[in-house]
């Protein structure tokens, strides 16, 4: 069943994130995209968030593999992942450490 308290985000296929903080897990779901994405505009009552290769790639750093990521996403979403979204997580945090420099 959706409620305002446990799907408070949703999530576009262009990697675009709206999450509504009038919810009781607010502090934790924002640091979490805070980890995985770029805060875009953050009023009092909506959070916008963009996904993007390089706050994936830093997510990856802080620890969060794209397997957790999808998993809290998609505990949390309203909406189901778009598949472009998940494709662009998979692969972005695969290729985190797969470059080597000689």
């Amino acid at each position: 069943m959706f409620g305002v308290d446990r799907e408070p985000i949703w999530v576009f296929p262009d990697g675009y994130i709206l999450f509504e903080t009038f919810t009781n897990l607010a502090e934790e779901i924002e640091d979490f995209l805070i980890t995985i994405s770029e805060p875009v505009v953050r009023t009092q009552l909506i959070h916008e968030y963009v996904l993007t290769p390089y706050a994936l790639y830093a997510a990856v750093t802080s620890g969060i593999n794209g397997i957790e990521i999808l998993q809290v996403l998609k505990k949390f979403s309203k909406n189901f992942l778009p598949k472009m979204v998940k494709k662009m997580i998979i692969v972005c945090t695969k290729l985190y450490g797969k470059l080597h420099l000689i």
